[in-house]
């Protein structure tokens, strides 16, 4: 049984939706499971977000332009994730997209630590340098440096012309005004996060967060199954299998 404690603790300890970030601790974006995060799993942490307007710096000000992937200038801010506001996907209540501010103070999902008031272009450039191609949509009024994964983005001067070609000696100085995480999830979760098992508790299938509250006092049995997954459990059994009893059934 010693063994099997062990192993709950350790899924516990390695499935919580949010990681360990608190107010108090450095924002680490890595410790939120983003592929499976949604607007109620932020309402269970912060009843009380707040639904903000957003300023899309990649689209037109006028509001004619939209973006299929998320609600546009619609998103929600809460206490618990200063510097963030989270956008939702138009038909669910999937995070689709992340907005930075210059209040935000973390490190991003690949594990950069940044500090988006400090923040200028050409830090961007040295840390990535495969952006450095400067996009706009000719009507936005931000440049925006973009692997279309994470868009940071440079406001543009209005009185320096011409506008192109783009001066990137001068626009390298800038300021970060903002910055996107776009979350395309069969794309982005297959780079970021590896596939998930699947977890059968008492017979039935489960997700991560309906295990978070289990105890070792509760459980009776841990089975993992790897290769005799798929036969036992088709396809949806591919990444492994995770079989929990609790000894209330």
């Amino acid at each position: 049984m010693r063994k099997q404690i062990i192993i709950i603790f350790s899924l516990i300890s390695t499935i919580n939706i949010f990681g360990q970030n608190s107010k108090n601790d450095t924002l680490d974006l890595a410790k939120i499971n983003l592929c499976v995060f949604t607007l109620q799993d932020l309402k269970k942490q912060d009843p009380s977000i707040e639904k903000v307007a957003v300023t899309e710096m990649d689209l037109c000000s006028d509001g004619f332009v939209q973006d299929a992937r998320f609600e546009n200038r619609i998103g929600y801010k809460s206490k618990e994730y200063i510097g963030i506001l989270f956008q939702k996907d138009n038909y669910s209540d999937a995070i689709a997209k992340l907005r930075l501010t210059k209040d935000f103070k973390g490190k991003l999902p690949d594990g950069t630590y940044i500090d988006v008031s400090t923040l200028s272009a050409k830090n961007i450039i040295e840390k990535y340098p495969e952006l450095d191609t400067w996009n706009s949509r000719g009507c936005s009024e931000f440049w925006s440096l973009t692997d279309e994964h994470y868009y940071f983005y440079v406001q543009i001067d209005k009185e320096k012309e011409p506008r192109y070609p783009i001066d990137k000696n001068y626009y390298l100085t800038k300021p970060i005004e903002g910055i996107d995480i776009i979350l395309n999830r069969s794309e982005y979760c297959s780079k970021i996060n590896p596939a998930d098992p699947l977890i059968i508790l008492d017979g039935k299938e489960v997700k991560k967060e309906d295990i978070e509250n289990l105890t070792p006092e509760n459980v009776e049995s841990i089975t993992v199954l790897k290769e005799s997954a798929i036969e036992e459990y088709g396809e949806k059994g591919k990444n492994g299998v995770i079989v929990i009893k609790t000894k209330s059934n």
